[in-house]
């Protein structure tokens, strides 16, 4: 069974200071470089969901990234970590997996998806009573899926199209093997998950630490 987890920066803030040190050597130094700001607090967020889920032996594991930077952990399942305002999330899997969060704010969405997505995605948003939150849904599904294969943006996001389905599903163009699912536990927050596993967990469990 894929299943999610999150962590909200603000209850980690107090104890940022020695939380960060169970995270690995290559982790603390990222979280450091950004000093005392809400990138720092998203980063330590990230590593202590990995640090929680997996074991105390992520201290040790050196992270190891495939030929596009796709991370991974050594004798682990696979795992996508996203971040974004005040949470971290963490998808873990027995196969590929891509987890996306958005914040949902106020942008420009006609002029990003002019360039970044599909015309049946366009021609969705359109057609959308709420085009920001869709937008958000789409740009979300499409980033989980592209995090899945390994692929950044090496593939263009306009190259194919991801359409939302229903309450929480979501349908590609093609056959690729892979199940998409939106959540939305995280008010405020647009979630998606790309995974080729077919159980996939109902709930994002929100960790404390």
């Amino acid at each position: 069974m894929v299943e999610l987890f999150a962590a909200n920066i603000q209850q980690i803030a107090p104890k940022a200071e020695s939380l960060v040190a169970l995270l690995d050597e290559e982790r603390q130094a990222r979280v450091r470089a950004f000093g005392r700001s809400a990138e720092a607090l998203r980063r330590l967020a990230a590593g202590l969901l990995l640090h929680r889920v997996f074991g105390d032996g992520t201290r040790q594991a050196k992270i190891e990234r495939g030929n596009r930077g796709k991370p991974s952990l050594p004798n682990a399942k696979p795992y996508n970590l996203s971040h974004s305002g005040d949470y971290a999330v963490l998808a873990v899997s027995s196969g590929n997996v891509g987890v996306d969060l958005e914040q949902i704010r106020p942008i420009d969405w006609q002029l990003i998806s002019a360039r970044f997505f599909h015309p049946l995605e366009r021609a969705f948003l359109e057609q959308s009573a709420d085009p920001l939150n869709a937008f958000f849904s789409i740009w979300t599904l499409k980033e989980s899926y592209l995090k899945a294969e390994g692929l950044g943006f090496s593939v263009s996001p306009a190259s194919f199209s991801i359409l939302p389905q229903g309450e929480t599903d979501a349908v590609m163009s093609g056959e690729t093997g892979y199940r998409f699912r939106r959540f939305f536990a995280l008010e405020g927050y647009c979630l998606s998950l790309c995974c080729v596993e077919p159980e996939i967990a109902n709930d994002v469990k929100l960790l404390s630490f």
